[in-house]
């Protein structure tokens, strides 16, 4: 039958979904550790200990600026200065020396500084970090520990003069959190390695759910207007977006997500996963299809087909859906929360709330002779509009059947999903 070609209804809204959750957990995704190399001009450096704001130097200060340059180099580096071979080494140093004096264009490593380093309004007085990732060099033969903020200094002859380089070890998993992130972060294909592929992949699930194959809709089907299901499908969307990626944005990263404010995250994805059903409910309900007979009514979703007699039926109400009355307090509490909170930088969670409270969905409650749970028919959207088209040839099936038909309707409270 049509049931089959219905479950394309499901699975394009697993691929949105899917698409949202891995997409965009991708693209919040902060490396763990990074390590940057710093060029270092000792004689700079020195002459800088008589150079002070408020034009006051110290002893110690005035006591730096004095001695020999050598016995500088091993007072500020406490003597710790790793000899690399600069035959392996040297123009690897040479690079590193060019992109941290802001010569960018010359050197091959110029993409990777911090991009406020590059900002012409902050343009740096003294060399800038340029960032590794951990594996690329061997920091730990440098004498680099793995501990934020560890330093180290490393040296090589290059040609007449020798080049000295300051390590310095960035641990974003503790660093990066919901009260504090470094200002001067590595470059963002390497602090966010995964952002291009998440975006791929929120894309492909969007382009899934727009090209995979839909049932091919007949004239007079009873069945529900492919715009209701889209809207449906947007209000999943804007559910899911902010309870599920707001985490990651006051966390700062996807891992600081689930190690740092967690209860936060908890709380945010239960709330999400309410958009999950219903998108399973929008896919049931755009695979639906209402069959009429002279001796039955049947139901046909990606499910299969259920079949009901209407010499079966004891009666049918006329019912009124809304939202229980946990799940409106519910968002008006979050919407509450989001205001005096400080973060809420729109109307969103608020129209979300009010549209959680005022929601009332109209449906047919089909009772059985023999009991059990009754069948529920919704044909009405939240604002009142019909939504299944030719729906009214139900209502006028099950009355020329002589079944009882109660047309005053009933206020009930549930989620159309459950129902």
């Amino acid at each position: 039958m049509t049931s089959a070609s219905g479950a394309n209804e499901l699975w394009r809204r697993v691929a949105l979904v899917l698409g949202i959750l891995v997409g965009l957990a991708l693209f919040c995704y902060v490396a763990p550790a990074m390590v940057s190399l710093t060029a270092l001009d000792w004689e700079e450096e020195q002459a800088g200990e008589l150079k002070s704001y408020s034009g006051y130097v110290t002893e110690e200060e005035k006591r730096l600026n004095s001695l020999p340059l050598d016995e500088y180099i091993a007072e500020k580096t406490g003597g710790q200065v790793t000899d690399v071979d600069g035959a392996q080494w040297g123009t690897f140093f040479q690079q590193v020396q060019l992109a941290s004096n802001a010569e960018y264009k010359s050197s091959q490593y110029g993409s990777r500084v911090s991009e406020e380093d590059k900002d012409d309004f902050w343009k740096p007085t003294r060399p800038v970090e340029v960032f590794f990732k951990p594996d690329e060099i061997p920091y730990s033969q440098w004498g680099l520990r793995q501990s934020d903020s560890q330093t180290a200094y490393i040296s090589t002859d290059s040609g007449s003069e020798t080049i000295y380089l300051r390590l310095k070890y960035h641990d974003y998993k503790t660093s990066v959190g919901a009260m504090s992130s470094p200002y001067r972060t590595a470059p963002g294909w390497l602090y966010h390695p995964y952002r291009t592929i998440g975006i791929i992949i929120m894309i492909l699930g969007l382009l899934l759910y727009i090209f995979l194959p839909r049932r091919k809709k007949q004239p007079d089907d009873i069945s529900y207007s492919t715009g209701s299901m889209l809207a449906g499908d947007l209000v999943g969307v804007i559910l899911l977006l902010p309870f599920y990626g707001l985490p990651f944005l006051i966390n700062g990263g996807t891992v600081q997500a689930i190690t740092g404010l967690w209860p936060v995250t908890l709380v945010m994805w239960l709330i999400a996963c309410i958009s999950i059903y219903l998108f399973y409910s929008n896919a049931w309900n755009a695979s639906y299809l209402i069959e009429l007979t002279k001796d039955a009514l049947s139901l046909v979703t990606f499910k299969g087909v259920r079949e009901m007699r209407f010499e079966d039926m004891a009666a049918v109400d006329l019912v009124a859906l809304s939202n229980p009355g946990w799940f409106r307090k519910l968002f008006l509490a979050v919407a509450f929360l989001s205001v005096i909170s400080g973060r809420a930088s729109s109307t969103q969670p608020l129209g979300t709330a009010l549209l959680a409270e005022g929601a009332v969905y109209g449906g047919l409650e089909i009772k059985g002779r023999s009991g059990g749970k009754p069948i529920y028919i919704w044909f009405s959207d939240q604002m009142g509009g019909v939504i299944i088209n030719h729906f009214d040839r139900v209502p006028e099936a099950i009355e020329a059947a002589g079944v009882p038909f109660n047309k005053e309707p009933r206020a009930i409270e549930g989620f159309t999903m459950f129902m």
